[in-house]
């Protein structure tokens, strides 16, 4: 049975185990707000997985958002009062990356001191 038909199945047709992995997947699919740019986006659209791919966990995922382009990384509060049990944080690597990028374009725009004057 691939992903898709487990989403579609009723549950009360499933085993305990096809249950379990019918869950993962609708919490997979849940679209939880980006914190660059607020678009809604879902682990499998992050992480560019076609559902029939998703594999439930057993390879590393490297996730994006979609609209912006922001490194994201999945994360999973010690208490979840709510929601799909996860949020999206922007990935420390890649906000340095950001970082960096914005002094280099403020060290090549910004004038120097003899150039003001001119």
């Amino acid at each position: 049975m691939t992903n898709r038909e487990l989403l579609r199945s009723a549950k009360e047709l499933l085993s305990q185990a096809d249950r379990q992995r019918q869950y993962v997947l609708r919490v997979e699919l849940t679209p939880v707000p980006c914190p660059a740019c607020r678009t809604p986006v879902d682990a499998l659209a992050a992480s560019d997985t076609d559902i029939d791919e998703y594999d439930f966990g057993r390879s590393q995922r490297a996730y994006r958002c979609p609209r912006c382009g922001a490194g994201l990384e999945l994360m999973v509060p010690f208490i979840s009062t709510g929601g799909p049990g996860w949020h999206w944080q922007l990935s420390h690597d890649w906000l340095a990356e950001r970082l960096h990028k914005a002094r280099l374009y403020e060290q090549l725009t910004t004038p120097t001191a003899g150039e003001e004057d001119a």
